[in-house]
């Protein structure tokens, strides 16, 4: 690195420690002085992507302290309307929306009511009612999901029947979500616009959100309205949510709130993901973290589970930690619960969720980072070797280090994420990196032996993923070259494994026998030369002809010679599997079935197979 060069880069530096974590029109300036050096212009351009992500975490931060602050409000107010009024302010704010409001289903009356408002002018709209099933409200109300719409008056999803008053406040953009109580609709919370506008993902999720806080808030009113004869148990209710928030507000952990949990109720209490494997636990009697959860409360968790709502037990109490219409996980206390204490758990799942949701966000947005240097260190076009080192040092990785790598193939696509996820948390622990990469996720160990490496992350794998995930181990390799050969050696096993059948195993280069002693860029062209020589008659054959002579050969020798055993698997006729063999016998000569020659047209078949099987996937 020049010593411009190290100016430019400790510049970007100072702009991304100043205050605001560098804002991008410095940075941009700083680009645009550099323009004619590409080294000094790649580190402002990382340092550019780096003030992205931290502004990204930032908003995601904020809007997580606007939860916190909602749900210190549920612990220090009493007053329904304050609580409310304030979720409702916060909605609008920040969805950055002109209006929000409440309704509430008046069961006497069998309708729904405007029950708080911000940023609405008309008092016709604070005071509007509204039939049950009617309008948008009433569309979310009865789906009990979300909906949006960026033209309220040209939608026909729902009944119109308050447009009047909708024009009068001369609303156009509506998002509505329910407000849920033990599964049960209670109302629906809103954020409106008066001009069109979409609304995306992450708004429906946070007013979601917010939705709930507003449930909880109702519910924590009618709990308070019988003061007097509850003032004890709503005493501890209060302080638990108060030692939940301030856990959460404090970047607590799973096993914090598991741990006040268990206090409060005297009993053992413990987190475990969709796949009942523990995630964190406190108090006696509780299952360790990474074990399973068994027996009665297993029964429970999958209920919680599948319905989304608690299920309660004479074993146990487990609430679903849900976000938006995901289940992150099961709260579970071990010993049967009231009402009130059902409340406590379910109030500690929400906390849960938050915690749950902040750590995915932070560890998708390091794992983007990660990933990025990743696919340019595997990609055939490198980047500037020194360039590469620089960003891996930016996250604390020594790319000259000997490092195993491992290429993980799940069966199923949609495993991809799940393989990820499991990987990316042990390369994280051994000080590595994952990401994926292709079809496949890559794993970089420092100083592991790729030999013990690969059976490990099928072991972990087995735990994490149901379908196969075939994995493919090589190294070590240092530096970019280095681990360039790493990942084409590794890639290579795993082309091996599934060309013959077999997936969901492990195996480095000295695992495949003959078959890693002739692959590899020196002994391709021998492999075609010797599979043309051996079996090139049959090849052509079938190429020329459409016919299924290889296939034949391979079935016979699988079978052992049975005649019968290879028909039945071909799904032909004995006689017609003697014809083929007819055939064969005049491509190959007499003698291809036995002795020598049978091993060496075996060994052919093997091979000829991997070579196609490799051929279609570089492809």
């Amino acid at each position: 690195m020049t010593a411009v060069d190290d100016d430019v880069a400790r510049r970007a530096l100072r702009l991304l420690a100043g205050p605001g974590n560098g804002s991008a029109e410095p940075l941009a300036r700083l680009r645009a002085e550099v323009a004619g050096d590409a080294r000094a212009r790649e580190s402002v351009e990382l340092a550019l992507t780096v003030s992205e992500r931290l502004a990204e975490r930032d908003r995601r931060e904020r809007e997580l302290t606007a939860l916190y602050e909602t749900a210190g409000d549920l612990s220090s107010l009493r007053d329904v309307q304050e609580v409310l009024q304030a979720i409702v302010a916060r909605a609008r704010g920040l969805l950055g929306t002109e209006a929000a409001y409440l309704m509430l289903i008046d069961e006497q009356r069998g309708d729904t009511y405007v029950r708080v408002t911000d940023g609405i002018h008309t008092d016709a709209f604070k005071a509007a009612r509204l039939a049950m099933g009617a309008g948008l409200g009433g569309l979310v109300a009865q789906t009990r999901q979300p909906y949006a719409t960026p033209d309220y008056p040209h939608d026909r999803r729902f009944r119109h029947t308050v447009d009047e008053v909708v024009v009068g406040e001369g609303l156009i953009a509506v998002l509505g979500v329910p407000l849920l109580l033990r599964e049960r609709v209670i109302g629906v919370l809103f954020a409106a616009n008066r001009r069109e506008r979409p609304f995306a993902d992450a708004e429906v999720a946070l007013l979601i959100s917010l939705a709930t806080h507003a449930a909880i808030a109702i519910e924590t009113a009618s709990l308070f309205a019988d003061v007097r004869a509850h003032s004890d148990l709503m005493e501890r209710a209060a302080n638990v949510h108060e030692r939940l928030t301030t856990v959460a507000a404090q970047g607590g952990q799973l096993p914090e709130v598991a741990a006040v949990v268990a206090e409060v109720l005297g009993a053992g209490v413990f987190v475990a993901d969709p796949a009942l494997r523990v995630l964190a636990s406190a108090g006696p009697v509780t299952p360790a973290p990474g074990g399973p959860v068994t027996g009665d409360l297993a029964k429970a968790c999958r209920s919680a589970i599948a319905t989304r709502a608690t299920a309660a037990t004479p074993a146990g109490c487990a609430a679903p930690v849900v976000a938006g219409s995901q289940v992150l996980a099961v709260l579970v206390a071990c010993r049967g619960l009231d009402v009130a204490d059902q409340r406590t758990v379910e109030r500690a799942a929400l906390v849960a969720a938050i915690l749950l949701l902040t750590e995915r966000q932070l560890t998708e947005a390091e794992h983007r980072v990660r990933g990025d240097l990743l696919t340019d260190l595997l990609a055939e076009a490198q980047p500037e070797p020194d360039g590469l080192r620089r960003r891996a040092r930016l996250l604390g990785w020594d790319l000259d280090r000997p490092h195993a790598l491992i290429v993980a193939h799940p069966e199923r696509a949609e495993d991809r994420r799940i393989v990820a996820s499991a990987l990316g948390s042990w390369a994280a622990q051994c000080g590595g990196l994952c990401g994926e990469h292709g079809r496949t996720v890559v794993v970089l160990l420092p100083g592991t032996d790729p030999a013990q490496a690969g059976p490990a992350a099928v072991e972990r794998l087995g735990r994490a993923v149901a379908a196969p995930v075939t994995v493919g181990a090589a190294g070590p390799g240092a530096g970019p070259a280095g681990l360039r050969d790493a990942h084409r050696d590794a890639r290579h096993c795993v082309d091996v494994l599934c060309a013959l059948g077999k997936t969901g195993v492990a195996a480095s280069p000295a695992d495949l026998g003959a078959f890693g002693l002739l692959f590899g860029p020196a002994g391709r062209e021998r492999v075609a030369a010797f599979v043309q020589r051996t079996l090139g008659a049959v090849v052509d054959y079938d190429a020329q002809r459409g016919s299924e002579l290889l296939r034949t050969v391979e079935a016979y020798f699988d079978a052992d010679g049975s005649h019968v055993r290879a028909a039945a698997a071909l799904f032909i006729h004995v006689n017609t599997l003697y014809q083929r063999i007819e055939r064969i016998t005049a491509l190959l000569g007499e003698g291809w079935r036995t002795g020598e020659k049978a091993l060496q047209i075996r060994l052919a078949v093997k091979l000829h197979r991997i070579v196609s099987f490799t051929d279609q996937h570089s492809a």
